[in-house]
């Protein structure tokens, strides 16, 4: 119908790093089911619960990669230590260096991009989220609770920032003053880091500064990097990405707990 109507030709659907041929088909489709859950609800209708049941909806869908996602975390874990001595005798010779260690992934039944996999594939979820609430008329002006998140179209707006006209006169720094604080973005900065300290941190990591190093910027650069460019994004999306990912860390102490005690059994 939308196709049929020319929508598809009238809509900017915002696809960032995807294709539009993929974000315009999810983004149409996540308003059709947004709208299906809300009219469900009846009188209790509220697209902020509606974007909560979606979070839930689709974590459950991803639970088999998440949980592929931490065994394989837990593998590399245990392969510090060889991990390690490859990179001390091959030191010199990085080729081969290369092929030893996806011989011992290989062996060891690990996969590095796994960890990052359900990050990856929530990302087109995320960018046609964003495109779902930037083009639906629905979400315009519909809150989640009267006191705050009163238009999931927008920010959040928690309150209006003193002397923030003051402040954006001032050379240099005035142009990154906002004129709201917005809790939400800062809220995803917390479960994100909440969720990189739960990643297993690698033996050859504790030994190597380097390596320490690396992980410990990564700790520090991803809950600042998601917050500041989601800083001034629509509150509907925020409260997505953050319950997900809040979801995503009691799911990952869930499976951990489970493996950890499957290990022990075994």
């Amino acid at each position: 119908v939308y196709r049929e109507l020319g929508y598809f030709h009238t809509i900017d659907f915002r696809a960032c790093c995807c294709p539009a041929s993929m974000i315009a088909p999810l983004a149409f489709g996540i308003i059709w089911l947004m709208k299906s859950m809300y009219t469900l609800m009846g009188p209790w209708g509220n697209y902020g619960v509606v974007i909560m049941v979606l979070v839930f909806v689709v974590r459950l869908i991803l639970h088999p990669v998440t949980k592929k996602s931490q065994v394989s975390m837990m593998k590399m874990q245990k392969l510090g230590p060889r991990m390690q001595e490859i990179q001390k005798k091959y030191a010199n010779n990085k080729a081969e260096m290369n092929k030893q260690v996806m011989q011992l992934y290989k062996e060891g039944g690990a996969t590095p991009v796994m960890g990052m996999l359900p990050m990856f594939l929530q990302m087109p979820i995320w960018i046609a989220l964003w495109t779902a609430v930037y083009t639906s008329i629905d979400l315009r002006g519909a809150g989640f609770l009267p006191f705050w998140i009163t238009d999931l179209s927008q920010p959040d707006h928690l309150f209006r920032i003193p002397f923030a006209s003051a402040l954006q006169q001032i050379p240099l720094i005035g142009g990154i003053v906002p004129d709201y604080f917005n809790l939400l973005p800062i809220l995803m900065g917390v479960v994100m880091y909440m969720q990189q300290k739960l990643m297993p941190t690698s033996q050859a990591a504790a030994t190597n500064p380097q390596m320490a190093q690396q992980q410990k910027m990564m700790l520090i650069m991803m809950p600042l990097l998601f917050p500041v460019m989601l800083y001034n994004g629509p509150s509907g999306v925020n409260l997505y990405i953050m319950s997900s990912i809040g979801a995503g860390v009691i799911e990952q102490k869930v499976i951990r707990k489970h493996i950890a005690e499957r290990q022990e059994e075994e």
